[in-house]
């Protein structure tokens, strides 16, 4: 009988596609899981619990769906605007912005857009106006000049010869690039790029002058329309066939209308969802949605390539991605929602070579199944990126669509009473109370509680309100969700080689952990929970976060596997660095 005492440093592939099993050859075998759910992997290597959702405003109607979009003037003035069917609502600091003078009117003004056109939108900013394509509306901008004073407007482009409209007919893609206002991909002419006079971002005048209008229509052996563009230093193109770039013939140069140079780089085909753009990359949706690429330039290739982002977790995005945003702080994610309601992340740091996906199922239910995520969006604050998600949920027996946006959970220099971990949630701070009310958006539903960082029994909301059995100043109420991470097959390796097939038993697990309460440890499916209050913990009050090395014997028997599994069901911080297992091999 064989002993090991393999040790996981990291586990930055994140969660693993079961087709890879077998592979514990590769790399990226010992660093993945077999699940990660509502868990993010951060490019240091550990693994952290995702912060909960904090609830801010109902939409309009929740009958119909919406799609959250950023509106970014500055760092401190960042908006996301809600877009509905013929309506848009707007957001700022955390709330709904309201009528000034009309603190109970939600302030709000008509679009030409209707449900089923939402996700068809493309957009391009540039200081307080944001220009919007859709291929069945003429080119409309929307402009802000405070607050609460918002309007939007037909395009007029002084020159345009081109016939746009009717109906169908329309640009579906806009782009800034080179101090132009680039159109492209209309119903009639699907491979042709308009780009405006170089500063006049609404003057389309052709002529032979550099700073004059661009027209471009793509050469291809067959008609692929255009469906996104992504400027960078080169403009990126993606169409139904394949991906391009629109450049001057040297880097040095800019694109003029006798020096433009189009050229397709990559042959994978692109869906209609708009792309990121992550440092010099661009990461895209292959056409059938199920693919997430990255769309670079690499010096050995003298080219751009375009590698599966999802080739080692194909099964993640398997319904389909159909939106997107990029989280830069405090760590690399990228956030897609699935065709089905899913939420997936990837954490991405290419210099670092991390590139994990997770997934995330929201607390709460929806007709008895998970919460469905219809649109996400992401702008600056305060200390990190904001994550907003728009949610569907069953609340009290009605369906319902909420705005929420994604907490950091508890920051590394928060205390722990400020750590947030529940869905849907809100907080009370203020004088001591035992009532805590304006939870009306969670009645009769079954809530998680965390009271001056000590965790309370689950009650029913009632009249939006819970009774603490003792007071509290600082509380968190919201819906519980479930965190958890489980190892691939651990490699332990024997004197005959590998220890894969062979029956084999985990006597004991140390867990490296930071600011950590509350979790459970174990076989899949046999977690226990690990105790951290000691003899020395004053009673009435929450052990302090734990951040060291827990040791746990397994009780589990032999086996064909050896998995370990780090799951957390209160509203309480985890975050795993490493996992160290002590294992008997049977030869």
């Amino acid at each position: 009988m064989a002993r090991a005492t393999p040790i996981l440093t990291n586990f930055t592939a994140g969660e693993l596609s079961g087709r890879l099993e077998g592979r514990v050859d590769l790399s990226k075998y010992a660093n993945g899981c077999r699940r990660l759910d509502n868990m993010t992997v951060f490019p240091q290597g550990g693994a952290r619990r995702r912060g909960g959702t904090r609830y801010v405003h109902r939409v309009k109607d929740s009958t119909k769906a919406v799609r959250l979009v950023p509106f970014e003037f500055s760092t401190e003035q960042a908006y996301i605007i809600e877009f509905g069917d013929g309506y848009c609502r707007f957001y700022r600091d955390g709330g709904i912005i309201v009528q000034s003078g009309a603190p109970q009117t939600v302030y709000e003004i008509a679009t030409p857009y209707g449900e089923a056109e939402l996700r068809g939108l493309s957009f391009a900013q540039s200081a307080d106006v944001l220009y919007i394509a859709h291929r069945n509306h003429a080119p409309r901008k929307l402009t802000r000049t405070a607050h609460d004073a918002w309007q939007l407007s037909t395009v007029t482009l002084n020159g345009l010869a081109v016939g746009w409209g009717p109906a169908g007919n329309y640009p579906q893609a806009v782009a800034f690039f080179e101090q132009r206002l680039w159109w492209a991909g209309t119903g009639n002419r699907p491979q042709t790029l308009w780009g405006s006079v170089s500063g006049s971002y609404e003057d389309m005048t052709g002529g032979p002058n550099d700073d004059d209008a661009v027209e471009y229509t793509i050469a291809a052996g067959q008609v692929n329309a255009i469906n996104w563009l992504s400027p960078g230093k080169v403009l990126s193109v993606g169409t139904v066939g394949g991906e391009f770039v629109v450049s001057a013939s040297s880097l040095n140069e800019a694109v003029t209308p006798t020096n433009v140079r189009i050229v397709r780089e990559t042959t994978h085909g692109s869906a209609a969802v708009a792309p990121q753009r992550v440092g010099a990359a661009a990461l895209f949706v292959q056409r059938a949605g199920r693919r997430l690429r990255e769309h670079v330039y690499r010096l050995e290739q003298d080219g751009y390539v375009a590698p599966d982002l999802t080739l080692l977790a194909d099964h993640i995005s398997r319904s389909g991605i159909v939106e997107m945003a990029y989280q830069q702080e405090p760590d690399s994610l990228l956030w897609c929602v699935l065709g089905d309601g899913g939420l997936i992340g990837l954490t991405y740091d290419r210099e670092q070579d991390v590139t994990g996906w997770h997934r995330h199922r929201l607390g709460g239910a929806l007709d008895g199944a998970a919460p469905r995520v219809e649109s996400c969006a992401v702008i600056p604050g305060a200390t990190h990126d904001e994550l907003w998600l728009s949610v569907v949920r069953t609340v009290d027996g009605q369906t319902v669509r909420t705005v929420e946006v994604l907490t950091q959970g508890l920051e590394d220099e928060a205390a722990q009473a400020e750590a947030f971990f529940v869905d849907c949630g809100a907080t009370y701070e203020g004088p001591a109370a035992t009532a805590i009310s304006g939870l009306d958006h969670l009645e009769g539903e079954e809530v998680d509680i965390l009271a001056d960082g000590s965790v309370r029994a689950r009650q029913i909301v009632s009249a939006g309100t819970v009774v603490l059995e003792q007071a509290a100043s600082l509380v968190h109420v919201g819906l519980p969700y479930r965190s958890a991470l489980e190892t691939m097959q651990i490699e332990a390796g024997s004197p005959l080689g590998t220890a894969q097939g062979k029956d084999k038993r985990i006597t004991s697990v140390t867990v490296r952990l930071y600011r950590t309460l509350g979790c459970l440890i174990g076989a899949p499916g046999e977690t226990d929970r690990l105790p951290f209050r000691t003899a020395s913990d004053p009673m009435g009050r929450p052990p302090a976060l734990f951040t060291g090395d827990r040791d746990v014997l397994f009780p589990a028997g032999w086996s064909g596997e050896a998995r370990v599994a780090v799951e957390q069901d209160q509203p309480l911080p985890l975050t795993v660095l490493a996992i160290i297992s002590d294992i008997r091999v049977n030869e």
